[in-house]
């Protein structure tokens, strides 16, 4: 894959939308004193070379009612590890997906309401034919979640 390569004023424009996505324009125009045309052709063009693949809200999943996030690694016979994680993505319940090396063959991140559908999460993966293992573990506390890339 060709690395991209962005000039300064990507870079710049890239870290106002890493802090807030809904920045207008107009606001990026007066941070960093260029054209909002310069900013619309700038923007369509990282959209258009897939550095910018969309636009997401944060939430507050505790506010949603999602007390409980689970850190769970899971071995999965290894002929059959895309077919699985390519299942396993679409499950609710799951933040994020990671095929790994070391001992485990995926981790993932995932979020619950309440202990009784923890426990019939991983119920539900132990049974699955092809994975062997899970070994999860709760999420005492949160101290960072972003994806924001450093320029």
């Amino acid at each position: 894959m060709k690395k991209e390569t962005l000039d300064e004023i990507d870079e710049e424009i890239i870290k106002i939308l890493q802090e807030n996505a809904k920045t207008s324009y107009r606001e990026i125009k007066d941070k960093l004193n260029i054209s909002i045309g310069t900013i619309h052709n700038r923007i369509s063009k990282l959209e258009e070379n897939k550095i910018i693949e969309g636009y997401t809200l944060k939430l507050n999943n505790e506010k949603l009612g999602y007390k409980l996030t689970f850190l769970i690694r899971i071995n999965i016979d290894g002929k059959h590890t895309q077919e699985i994680l390519d299942e396993i993505s679409h499950k609710p319940e799951i933040c994020s997906v990671f095929h790994t090396t070391g001992e485990q063959s995926a981790a993932l991140i995932c979020r619950f309401k309440e202990a009784q559908d923890v426990h019939n999460f991983i119920r539900e993966l132990n049974e699955k034919e092809f994975i062997t293992k899970t070994n999860s573990n709760m999420v005492l506390k949160e101290y960072k979640n972003s994806s924001i890339v450093i320029l």
